[in-house]
């Protein structure tokens, strides 16, 4: 049982509504009700259930309600009478980021920065292989990479796993409902970021294997690319959290790419040199962001591949 479980079934019994729980809780209705199950089925009984009026506890619930309360309130307590001995780093962090969480982390973690104890975070923006690179040369203190490649001498932690697709206009996607085949990629106009980029390498290798010709033109700037495909129909082969808010409001749409499924792993990369405190105060600012993302199950984001 995780206090998670906890906070999101008290969310839901407090609020009478999934939807108004959901709001609250700033996560998705079916991560509320992936959790109020699993602990449903760890307890083997039900303690939700409709009624005309909303959703109200079974009497189990209310029994368990009442015990969340006193949990949840005996952490936070425990939390303030500890806040007084955590050492709070000083100074600032340099953070590299990659377009994707770029645009679906870094607002939240730069907000979160500003309210709790800790070094300000500095953002700078590139793609995987430059920004591992750069905390390899000490340039940059960490930076979230999509599998970085020469990190021996840097540690690692992987934070979630990701399918590559194909996003583009609708009168351009087809069946939206259904993945759709590498091979496919052939007919469509593409924009992929420069070749000597690990993205843009693995997408060749694979249509070479197959001997899939692609009709692209390069572009790295997420803002030229969002132009290509908004305004002059172009597809690109992406992480979904790219372009979600342009998938979201009809812009765009998405289909993910199958035979073969491409997915890559996010990993939070950080300079040995680092001071530790420093270090936990950014891990522990990123991880329950990133396990939130993974929760709403918005942008196919799950748990890193072994």
């Amino acid at each position: 049982m995780l206090l998670r479980q906890l906070r999101y079934f008290l969310a839901v019994a407090e609020a009478g509504s999934f939807t108004a729980a959901a709001r609250r809780l700033h996560v998705s209705q079916p991560a509320l009700g992936y959790q109020v199950k699993q602990l449903e089925e760890q307890f083997g009984v039900a303690l939700l259930e409709r009624h005309s009026r909303g959703i109200v506890a079974t009497q189990a619930g209310a029994v368990l309600a009442a015990h969340a309360r006193r949990v949840l309130v005996e952490v936070e307590a425990t939390e303030q009478a500890l806040d007084g001995f955590r050492i709070a780093p000083a100074g600032s962090v340099s953070l590299g980021v990659t377009p994707t969480p770029g645009r679906a982390l870094a607002p939240d973690l730069v907000a979160a920065a500003t309210v709790r104890p800790g070094p300000r975070i500095a953002l700078r923006e590139g793609l995987s292989d430059e920004l591992a690179r750069l905390v390899a040369t000490g340039e940059l203190d960490a930076a979230l990479c999509y599998d970085p490649v020469g990190t021996e001498r840097l540690d690692t932690l992987p934070l979630y796993t990701e399918d590559i697709y194909l996003v583009g206009p609708p009168h351009l996607m087809g069946n939206i409902s259904q993945d759709v085949g590498f091979d496919d990629l052939a007919r469509l106009p593409l924009v992929l970021d420069g070749r000597f980029q690990a993205g843009r390498r693995l997408i060749e290798t694979i249509a070479q294997a197959q001997g899939t010709p692609l009709d692209l033109i390069e572009a790295e700037a997420v803002t030229v690319k969002r132009e290509l495909l908004v305004r002059h129909g172009r597809c690109s082969i992406v992480p979904l959290g790219l372009f979600y808010e342009e998938i979201s409001r009809g812009q765009l749409t998405a289909r993910r790419v199958v035979s073969p499924t491409i997915s890559r792993t996010l990993v939070l990369v950080t300079r040995r040199g680092l001071a530790r405190e420093t270090a936990k105060a950014l891990k522990s600012a990123i991880v329950p962001l990133v396990a939130q993302r993974i929760d709403a199950a918005e942008l196919a984001w799950r748990q890193p591949s072994a």
